[in-house]
């Protein structure tokens, strides 16, 4: 997805049919293999035609103070409008603490020889699960 994101990003200056063709697939990709896309490049890519949002040149940027403080993205291709706010102390729900449930460590497990018996090796060796505890 990065090498697409890059190459979206390059492209759009010469040519935004293809730098949209390549958000399209960038954005395609991460849902086929259900993966979740930075909030950070979700920000610099358009909703409606998945062009990458350059400042200045593919996208209009103005901070706007009514009806709420924040930044108002504008889409030069298809004149889509994303607006994210300026509150203090604002954080996205992803860099909350609360929005981690579960960490998973995926690691395998150093076992000591002198804790495991012979038998347990042998079990270790076939399959078979054993409980193992530390003291």
């Amino acid at each position: 997805m990065n090498y697409l994101y890059q190459a979206s990003y390059l492209m759009a200056l010469k040519n935004r049919v293809a730098a949209s063709y390549y958000g399209n697939v960038m954005v395609g990709c991460a849902k086929k293999s259900v993966l979740r896309i930075e909030s950070d490049i979700k920000r610099t890519i358009c909703k409606c035609c998945q062009s990458p949002l350059i400042p200045g040149e593919t996208a209009r940027v103005r901070l706007v103070s009514k009806p709420v403080k924040g930044i108002k993205w504008t889409c030069l291709t298809c004149l889509s409008i994303k607006r994210y706010p300026t509150k203090k102390g604002y954080k996205l729900w992803t860099e909350q603490p609360n929005s981690v449930v579960q960490i998973f460590n995926y690691t395998s497990k150093s076992v000591d020889d002198k804790s495991v018996t012979e038998t347990q090796k042998r079990d270790l060796d076939k399959g078979n699960s054993v409980n193992i505890e530390k003291n």
